[in-house]
């Protein structure tokens, strides 16, 4: 069986769906490119990173060498792979990209490898690029002054909607209901989770509805946090701990608010004070991320909540049988006010768009003014406001 990952791989920069901005920062870094200096792309499984780098190289004739760090993890063999092929002349292309994927996965044993790397970049006559999927780990602190971080994001829906209908046409897939918006939103920003998950529920078919979602469903994608939480809780290793957080689909965030809300599931009361005290050093640096936007507070983050494993005492939840871990309220919250907060989101941009300004500046200086107009009956729909925009004015009001 063909993969759709691989059968419907762009082939050119145009046909990457959502990265449109990093992929022209990445060309940037490589026309401007000087030896001694490095690209770190970073960012979540399935967004894209690695896709980039190979779509741009073959789209502009460069030979792509390509080494994953996480299996080759030692410095004498990243050196055997590259050292000369970094320095001589390409015998196929008009230059080359020396790309190493995952070294996050590099073992923390062997210091060596990120020293290999540094070397690399140092001595390399082209372009050496590296991807990982978290770049502030601590055994990669010594390789971030040797480069440039761009980080990709999550992807949104839409992106990955509209990749999924182009699958659907390309295999005469007939789609009902709302099972492509489903699937985008339910993959949590990754491409190649939504295209799997399409392709189990498609494959064969003619035709697929709503109904095909029920062997697929959010079940899954929630069955991968029932053995994420059992590690954090009752593993007492740290490293285990961190290793799982790091690993998983889900977003460090989500996974602070799956822990901070199960906690008295598994833990006793007479430790609960000191499980809540880590949490709560733990949303601190949350809250750095959120408001500094200094992605180094997110290892710090990772590191206090793996930290539960640790707090020594016996859960006094059953060693063995299902735990009935709770969805947090502000997940739950938030899922059903999704929809509401896209549609007030579109319209600030709209906004923003006719009065040539941010949509943060057309929600917070704008949207008031048009609710009062609107109360007044002095706006009302037209060209650029459609009734559903006058209707959603008014009930963005307190």
């Amino acid at each position: 069986m063909v993969q759709w990952t691989e059968k419907y791989k762009p082939e050119r920069v145009s046909e990457i769906y959502g990265q449109e901005k990093h992929i022209s920062e990445i060309l940037n870094w490589i026309n401007s490119w000087k030896p001694g200096k490095g690209l770190l792309i970073s960012g979540p499984p399935g967004v894209g990173k690695t896709l980039c780098v190979e779509v741009i190289a073959k789209e502009n004739s460069f030979e792509l060498l390509r080494l994953n760090a996480s299996d080759e993890r030692s410095s004498e063999k990243i050196e055997k792979f590259l050292l000369d092929s970094s320095r001589t002349a390409s015998l196929f292309g008009k230059g080359k990209i020396i790309l190493l994927d995952e070294i996050d996965g590099i073992s923390p044993q062997d210091r060596g490898a990120v020293n290999s790397i540094i070397k690399i970049i140092k001595v390399s006559n082209y372009p050496v690029i590296l991807i990982a999927n978290n770049p502030w780990v601590q055994k990669l602190r010594n390789l971030r002054e040797y480069v440039k971080n761009i980080k990709f994001s999550k992807l949104r829906s839409a992106s990955i909607q509209k990749k999924l209908k182009e699958i659907c046409e390309k295999e005469g897939i007939r789609v009902e209901g709302n099972v492509l918006k489903n699937l985008s939103r339910w993959s949590q920003g990754d491409m190649r989770s939504a295209i799997n998950d399409l392709q189990t529920i498609a494959e064969g078919k003619k035709e697929i509805t709503d109904r095909d979602l029920e062997i697929l469903g959010y079940r899954e994608r929630e069955s991968n946090i029932f053995e994420i939480l059992p590690v954090i809780f009752k593993s007492r290793s740290l490293s285990a701990s961190k290793k799982v957080i790091q690993s998983a689909d889900k977003d460090p965030d989500e996974i602070f608010l799956w822990i901070e809300n199960n906690i008295p599931l598994e833990i006793p009361k007479e430790k609960l004070p000191e499980v809540f005290d880590l949490i709560s050093k733990a949303d601190i640096f949350r809250m750095l991320v959120i408001r500094q936007q200094n992605w180094r507070f997110k290892g710090y983050m990772t590191d206090l909540m793996s930290g539960v494993s640790v707090i020594k005492s016996e859960s006094h939840a059953p060693v063995r049988g299902f735990i009935p871990y709770q969805s947090p309220q502000r997940i739950r919250q938030m899922g059903r006010t999704k929809a509401r907060r896209e549609a007030v989101n579109n319209l600030c941009r709209k906004i923003g768009r006719l009065v040539h300004t941010s949509a943060g500046v057309a929600r917070r200086e704008y949207l008031p003014y048009l609710r009062i107009l609107t109360k007044k009956k002095l706006l009302k729909p037209c060209e650029v406001l459609t009734e559903d925009d006058i209707k959603l004015i008014l009930e963005t009001g307190p």
